[in-house]
């Protein structure tokens, strides 16, 4: 059983996740994020369940960056879950879930059990 002060310090880490994230080791992360919000109105990329970016179409033309997205996530998930004793997958869960709540009207998500939806 996780003690309280572990919950707060999971939490926080979730919240700071974004700051995290905006890092980047290629591109500028703003750029990169406009990108990525660009891919999602579009329908290309979705959020998918683990907390990861998930290409919805066949056109892959914006791989590079959202690998770079992908990787930044894993590494920050990874050490979330190390820092906070839970296992990685969980983490991403955590921010899936997250991300959803936050995500504007119109972008693909995957729910818990798999499936896909439009917010």
């Amino acid at each position: 059983m996780r003690t309280l002060i572990g919950k707060l310090v999971f939490i926080l880490m979730l919240a700071g996740f974004a700051f995290y994230a905006a890092d980047g080791f290629g591109m500028d992360s703003k750029q990169r994020l406009a990108i990525i919000k660009g891919l999602k109105i579009k329908g290309i990329v979705g959020e998918n369940n683990k907390g990861l970016l998930e290409f919805r179409t066949a056109d892959k033309s914006a791989a590079a960056v959202v690998d770079e997205e992908n990787a930044e996530r894993t590494k920050a998930y990874s050490e979330i879950a190390k820092k906070t004793k839970v296992e990685v997958a969980d983490v991403g869960a955590q921010r899936a879930a997250q991300i959803a709540k936050e995500e504007s009207a119109g972008v693909w998500l995957q729910d818990a059990e798999g499936k896909w939806k439009k917010k």
